[in-house]
Order: C-alpha cells, then structure tokens, then sequence
C-alpha cells in the first residue's frame, strides 16, 4: 500500500499527487484504444466483483466495464473504466500508521487538495450525506473542476480502515455527472476492505 500524509516528504507528496491526478484526469483520453493489449478485462457479464488480492480491497461494477490491468494502473489498488460513457473508478489504498493521528476528516482534506491542486480549474465541492461505506466511516464529497478545458466532477470518498485509509472514486465529465451519478455511487458504495 501506498502511504500520504501530511507529513510525508514534500517530494513524496508531489509525486503521488502527480500518479492521482494523471489517472483521475483520464476522462479527456480514449482507452478503447488502450484496452485488451495491456492486461485490461472486460466485463461482459455484470455485475462484477473486482478485487485487488494484495490489498484485500473490492468494488463491484455493472456490465460493459473493464478491469485496468496492471500496467496502466499505475499505483492504483484497482481501475476500472467504462470508456463508451466517460466513466471511471479507483480504489487507492494508504496503510501508513501516521495517518491514524490526523483522523478522517483531515485525511479527506488531504486527498481532496491533491485532487483540487491537479485541476486546471477548481470550481468548488460539495459535501454529500455518505457517512459510512461498508460498516467504516467515510466522508465523500462531489468535486468540481475543469482539465484541459474539459469539466469534470468528481466523486470522492475517504473511508477509514481498520489500519489505514482508502480513496474510493468515481469520476466522469460534468456533462454525463447527472445521466450517470446513480451508477458512479453504486460503484463507490459498493466498495469493501479492511
């Protein structure tokens, strides 16, 4: 597992912050393109249980998404994408004991500031009533932004583990946010780890 705190290197940080934001920025490409040839799995038959047994972590995704391989996850617990709708979703693992003393709500705004900081353009974010994912507490939030002149929204979950913190993150273009919002917090709530 990885690990991010406030305290970690500033180099650390930078570098992790680049990895997050250059996988949570990849509604502007075409992994159709990139699908199959890099470990990638399809799911024809959904829903779909998608687990990183290394990290113990899941989600759970519907038909006519596909599983990124390990070679475009970069550091990633698990990716998954659903390129015909602009749909995306990560699960980042963080076990570093620190984090147990900054508490959820710091930790969230971590993450979120990684998040706001790699954005072209914050708008805003907005707060949402998810407290709890899969018995854990949780804070989640809708991020709003632009990259590369494209506006994207975000929908952000830190989870507190049992050793650790997990980013649970649905994503998509703000045009598609509404049609698909239902299906990007089936995913997210689905998620479950330690």
């Amino acid at each position: 597992m990885n690990s991010l705190t406030s305290s970690s290197s500033p180099v650390v940080c930078a570098l992790l912050s680049v990895l997050l934001v250059a996988s949570l920025t990849s509604c502007r490409t075409n992994e159709d393109s990139e699908a199959v040839s890099n470990g990638d799995e399809f799911i024809n038959d959904g829903p779909a249980v998608l687990r990183n047994t290394g990290t113990d972590v899941s989600i759970t995704v519907p038909s006519g998404w596909m599983k990124i391989g390990e070679d475009l996850r970069r550091s990633h617990d698990i990716y998954a994408t659903q390129p015909s709708k602009l749909l995306y979703a990560t699960v980042l693992s963080e076990d570093n004991a620190d984090l147990k003393r900054f508490g959820l709500a710091d930790n969230s705004l971590q993450y979120r500031k990684l998040i706001r900081d790699g954005l072209d353009n914050f708008e805003d974010e907005t707060k949402t009533d998810v407290t709890r994912i899969d018995g854990h507490k949780a804070l989640q939030y809708e991020i709003r932004g632009t990259v590369d002149d494209q506006a994207v929204v975000y929908l952000h979950t830190t989870v507190e583990g049992a050793d650790g913190y997990y980013q649970v993150v649905g994503w998509t273009t703000a045009d598609r946010y509404r049609e698909n919002k239902d299906v990007l917090e089936d995913v997210v709530e689905s998620f479950e780890g330690t």
